[in-house]
């Protein structure tokens, strides 16, 4: 196949699994052929990622994506990517626009235009820098901790100081009225909330992220003598999956692994010297600054200074265009309208919007050969933040803090601040150098799961109020504390773990309110001896595990909804790690402000709430299940579906989504299964995206999957082919020697230089 753009010829092999092998005689037409593969496979989803990072996803959809538009037009994405890209060295430029030729290439190679687009009746433009720099802030913004912060404002709006105190993660009680103070008369920022609605309607589901998994063991605990990694990153289930694996092969690199589409490089994966995973440091790297303004200007650290204003133009499907008048201080993008009588306006502050080089880091990623190497490339990697895992073939592992940490002058509130005086300003980040590492620690083996990486008495910076809740990480603990000799098999039987590690106080409450109430209604007798049976294994047959799950639930229904209101509430449960982190302290102290009546100030006992939630538990899995518990299983009410744009059309959902299948776990399992509370079904909308075990030094024994399949189109195999290898936790091999790629080739390409 001709390729213009070519300096030498490339070669692409396809395994059985779909996954291209390049090798390229230079860096330049590596990620040529990068861009082209990506292009041949997923050209619908990175339109569409770039239309979502642009705000232009109404050309396609009309109106039911304005408020998806008209929020990323306000984050100004596409805007901020010329400066981004301009501040990149000359080296990673070069890289992204030999990746976007190769893009660009393939779209002019391709027969037909993905069919999706056919139907939409809209071809693609070409690809350039900027939509790479622009979807890179969209990939790291679905990381970011900006969302708590959104919801606990409008908490603070409606809860009395006792309540809201309860709510705010990791906050002494004593310190809310501090953060509440200043926040009497603002409006709420519907403009957050609506637009991530309407992406979830339209697109098939929002950039988020539910955590993620990595673990690595040094060659003393390992059956063959070598550290063993895994990683399974927790995002959003979509299809095609979010991930494209990838082997690029070049002088000086030879790197397996995840891919984006739309950018170049490996993100996740190893070479024959080192492998390394990445799991989200759950910094708060986002703020809503309170601005003081007075009509084109705002006050600025005590001081007038002129707002920034642009008019952005959004085309729409089916209607004239839409003109939109953007706002923005120095803090940020405003993303809270005026409103009539409202002088204040919210504006965010974001580490994203400050650049960076990830793709250069990238690239020294995965040509490092050792751990110093391994620790430079990282350095210079701006967000999301990450903790990166390490292994390599000399024996060593570890552990590297990555990403930009802010540093602010007033200390982290989760909570928005005044934006005028200057007490809250972030005033830098923190120094790479300061950022802690962990390299062989003589336990033999190191532990990363969304939980806080030091204590103060060892990082004294702050990073965040809210982490993952430690279920998952003391459970992999566990599991590898009691153990040697490990293999990839025991890896993968670890990453399938559906051990509820984390609920001991709470079914030990609910089996005490059974018991002591059986005699008053046959639904606690039910609840106790299902409750008391139980292995405490989410599995998709448990019969115990839909009522742990419901009882969770409906505890956090009685507890919540009638103080924050129906709208409110449902926000709040659309954010498990609040749930989870509020529940889980009013549990463990018995007692609660949310237990008071509002009506008549009088104050209920949590054994109270726990037997009504009982009960609505147990009515409400008559109601879906049937009335026999023998019948009842997880997996009837908690599926997994990956759901594909064109999924929301009844029609259509059955050609492009893939699922739903039963599956057990849950938001809090190593094998999560995330969940939103609520409804009469609990789909799992987070999950392992993919899955990788590799050992370095014995490489030929790595495995890896994704959710789906490497290809993007409902037609072919790869659609769909690795769907069965992600419900059971297993991967596939990871091919990497010249014998294994031959032995399990299924397609070649040969890309020429010429016209």
């Amino acid at each position: 196949m001709a390729a213009p753009g070519l300096a030498a010829p490339v070669t692409v092999i396809r395994d059985r699994f779909g996954v291209p092998h390049i090798h390229a005689e230079n860096d330049h037409d590596l990620y040529f052929a990068q861009g082209y593969v990506h292009a041949q496979d997923r050209l619908f989803q990175m339109d569409l990622e770039r239309r979502v990072a642009r705000g232009e996803l109404s050309e396609l959809f009309g109106e039911a994506t304005l408020p998806t538009d008209r929020l990323f037009r306000h984050l100004g994405f596409g805007v901020r990517a010329p400066a981004i890209v301009a501040g990149w060295p000359e080296s990673t430029r070069s890289i992204v626009r030999a990746y976007c030729d190769g893009v660009n290439a393939s779209m002019g190679a391709l027969a037909a235009w993905p069919v999706e687009l056919r139907m939409l009746r809209t071809p693609p433009r070409r690809f350039s820098p900027e939509d790479v720099a622009a979807v890179s802030l969209l990939k790291s913004f679905g990381l970011a901790q900006w969302q708590p912060e959104e919801i606990l404002h409008r908490l603070s709006l409606r809860l009395s100081p006792a309540r809201l105190a309860e709510v705010m993660p990791e906050v002494d009680p004593d310190s809310p009225s501090v953060v509440a103070t200043h926040l009497a008369a603002l409006p709420v920022p519907s403009i957050l909330h609506e637009g991530f609605a309407a992406l979830s309607s339209a697109i098939g589901g929002t950039p988020r992220s539910g955590g993620s998994n990595s673990w690595v063991v040094s060659g003393k605990k390992s059956l063959s003598g070598k550290p063993l990694l895994a990683n399974d990153p927790h995002l959003s289930l979509l299809a095609p999956s979010v991930w494209y694996e990838v082997h690029l092969v070049a002088p000086g690199v030879d790197v397996y692994g995840m891919s984006f589409p739309s950018a170049p490089c490996v993100v996740i994966g190893h070479n024959p010297s080192i492998a390394w995973g990445f799991t989200n440091l759950m910094v708060d790297d986002a703020d809503f600054f309170v601005e003081r303004i007075d009509g084109d200007r705002v006050m600025y650290r005590k001081k007038w200074v002129p707002l920034s204003v642009r008019t952005e133009t959004i085309r729409i499907k089916g209607r004239e265009p839409e003109t939109l008048t953007v706002r923005e201080t120095p803090h940020g993008p405003i993303l809270s309208p005026v409103l009539p009588g409202v002088t204040a306006a919210l504006a965010l502050r974001w580490s994203g919007f400050d650049g960076g080089d990830a793709i250069g880091a990238l690239h020294a990623l995965n040509r490092a050969k050792g751990r110093e190497a391994f620790v430079e490339a990282l350095s210079g990697f701006p967000h999301p933040c990450q903790n990166a895992t390490y292994a390599d073939a000399a024996g060593n592992i570890g552990m590297v803090m990555a990403g930009k940490i802010p540093i602010r002058k007033g200390g982290g509130l989760l909570m928005p601040v005044p934006g005028d005086t200057g007490e809250w300003e972030w005033t830098g980040y923190v120094p790479f150098a300061e950022k802690p590492q962990l390299w062989n620690p003589p336990e033999g083996f190191i532990v990363t799961a969304n939980v806080p990486v030091a204590d103060n008495g060892l990082f004294k910076r702050y990073v965040s109020r809210l982490y993952e809740p430690p279920d998952r990480a003391r459970r992999i603990r566990a599991m590898l504390s009691g153990r040697d000799r490990l293999t990839p098999s025991d890896f993968e039987a670890m990453q399938s773990d559906m051990s509820v590690a984390g609920g001991d106080e709470l079914i030990r409450l609910a089996l005490q309110v059974a018991q002591r109430r059986s005699g008053e209604n046959p639904a606690f007798r039910k609840a106790a001896g299902i409750l008391a049976s139980w292995d405490r294994q989410a599995t998709a047959d448990s019969r115990a595990t839909p009522v742990y799950e419901v009882f969770r639930w409906k505890l956090a229904d009685r507890l919540f909804r009638d103080a924050m209101g129906p709208k409110l509430y449902e926000s709040f449960i659309g954010y498990p790690r609040l749930v989870w982190n509020a529940t889980d302290r009013i549990v463990r102290r018995g007692d609660s402000a949310f237990l008071a009546n509002p009506a008549t100030g009088e104050k209920g006992s949590l054994d109270d709430a726990v037997a009504l939630a009982l009960l609505d538990t147990m009515a409400f899995l008559k109601e879906r299940l049937g009335a026999a518990p023998s019948t009842w299983r997880w997996g009837q009410l908690h599926q997994a579906t990956f759901h594909h744009p064109f999924g929301k059309n009844r029609f259509l959902s059955r050609w492009f989504d893939i699922g739903p299948f039963p599956v057990g776990g849950d938001g809090r399992t190593v094998f999560k299964q995330e969940f939103v509370f609520g409804g009469k079904d609990f789909p799992v909308g987070v999950g392992p995206s993919m899955r990788m075990i590799v050992s370095p030094g014995d490489r030929g024994s790595a495995r890896s999957s994704i959710t789906t399949g490497q290809s993007g189109h409902f037609f072919e195999p790869h659609y769909a082919d690795q769907a069965k290898l992600w419900l059971s936790a297993k991967g596939h091999p990871a091919w990497t020697t010249e014998a294994g790629v031959e032995a399990n080739a299924e397609a070649r390409l040969r890309l020429i230089p010429g016209k």
